[in-house]
């Protein structure tokens, strides 16, 4: 008579549980990606909000002014002037702060002739010392209304 052998089912079981632990570590790294892109997301879309403010201020500054230099320190205080621009630094909570302990740093260049006055704004990020990030540029332009263009209008 022959012997019959039953095999034990511990081997796939085992084999059962592997699959399922290898599921879970699959699932668990594709969970942690997205966390840490929608983190990115937020952190880029805090930058882009800040941003606009900042370029809509600038904007109904050169608007409302003459565009010079001393306009724009006037309404906008705290920033360190040059002879045709000034800086801007913000801490990472977009607070203003020194140079030194700065993480972002907006930058206007500032021109007018007879016909247009206009502002270039660019906005870098600072990653350590001798490297920056810019993350957006931005030319404002108004057109110079004189007397007596305004007189006729």
């Amino acid at each position: 008579m022959k012997k019959i052998t039953t095999h034990s089912k511990s081997g796939l079981f085992l084999m059962e549980m592997i699959f399922v632990l290898l599921f879970l570590g699959l699932t668990c790294g594709v969970c942690v990606r997205l966390f840490a892109a929608s983190y990115m997301a937020r952190v880029h879309a805090r930058e882009d909000s800040h941003i606009q403010e900042l370029i809509t201020s600038a904007g109904e500054i050169l608007e409302g002014t003459d565009g010079t230099v001393q306009n724009f320190l006037a309404l906008m205080p705290d920033g360190v002037a040059d002879h045709d621009s000034i800086c801007y630094y913000f801490d990472k909570h977009w607070q203003n702060t020194s140079e030194e302990s700065a993480v972002y740093k907006m930058r206007l260049v500032c021109s007018a002739s007879d016909k247009v006055k206009e502002v270039q704004v660019t906005f870098e990020k600072l990653q350590n010392a001798n490297e920056e990030t810019s993350l957006y540029t931005q030319t404002i332009r108004f057109p110079v209304f004189s007397a007596k263009e305004e007189a006729d209008s």
